[in-house]
């Protein structure tokens, strides 16, 4: 490369002349790309520069990054160097970062819950029953055509590379499952009741049980004791005249009815002679 020296402005002002070591002359036209190169501000003459090649321009670029594809995959589509790809991928990729943690933080509840749970909780909570770490979990996002967002997890577990993604809508605040793998750790499955108790057979009717302790032999059921008599009830009783006794036959007599067994309906007690 010659190096060459600045000689000053040409007559009209819009050139830089400039002398090589032989003392030829060479005009640079004073643009845009001049002005961005002597402020030393290289993403702008990067953008310049592709815009006058004809090829992607940068906000092109950004938005084949900001739906999903790589510095790689962009350059090569567009027949780019990598290098120039890459200066303007940086806040795009932030953008992405940022979406994939504002989704992790949206609220989900699961079938057999009352409350909802963050994202990024729920599926942590379930990994770790797999000894999948947070470390182990690469979050990151896209955004789709129709201005929703996919947010992706990429894990590995079971030695095999796992994925799962979700539609995030940042206006709603919502979140839906978009694969197997995502409802399997965010939806739990509907519990199955338990089985039922084997009922068994009976011959008979069931008895009712007897303690064991001490032990008693059976006994006849005993008849429901009559209802006790009022005060009045009792009042008439003792009012009324005894009824004349009969002639006994026999040496035993009748005896006459105690208070305890008027109330309690026990059997009238009979004296010996």
């Amino acid at each position: 490369m010659e190096d060459l020296r600045l000689v000053g402005l040409s007559a009209d002002g819009s050139r830089l002349v400039l002398q090589n070591a032989a003392g030829d002359s060479v005009a640079l036209p004073l643009d845009e790309r001049v002005h961005a190169a002597l402020r030393g501000d290289r993403s702008r003459l990067g953008q310049l520069q592709i815009a006058i090649d004809g090829q992607l321009r940068p906000r092109e670029i950004q938005a084949r990054i900001r739906a999903g594809q790589s510095a790689d995959e962009v350059a090569a589509a567009a027949g780019l160097a990598v290098d120039a790809v890459r200066r303007f991928e940086t806040p795009i990729l932030l953008e992405r970062t940022h979406m994939a943690q504002t989704a992790q933080k949206v609220g989900v509840r699961r079938v057999t819950d009352s409350v909802t749970t963050p994202l990024g909780e729920l599926v942590q909570s379930r990994l770790d029953e797999h000894g999948v770490t947070g470390e182990d979990l690469d979050w990151d996002s896209w955004r789709r055509d129709d201005g929703r967002w996919q947010v992706i997890l990429r894990y590995a577990t079971g030695g095999r590379d796992r994925t799962a993604s979700w539609t995030f809508d940042p206006i709603r605040r919502s979140l839906e499952p978009a694969d197997e793998e995502a409802r399997w750790l965010t939806e739990e499955e509907r519990a199955a009741p338990p089985p039922a108790a084997p009922r068994t057979r009976s011959s008979g009717p069931r008895l009712a049980s007897v303690p064991s302790a001490p032990e008693v032999s059976a006994a006849p059921p005993l008849e429901a004791a009559p209802e006790p008599a009022s005060e009045s009830e009792v009042a008439a009783e003792t009012a009324r005249p005894a009824a004349t006794p009969k002639p006994r036959t026999g040496s035993r007599r009748a005896s006459v009815p105690s208070w305890d067994e008027i109330l309690f309906g026990s059997a009238p007690r009979r004296d010996s002679d």
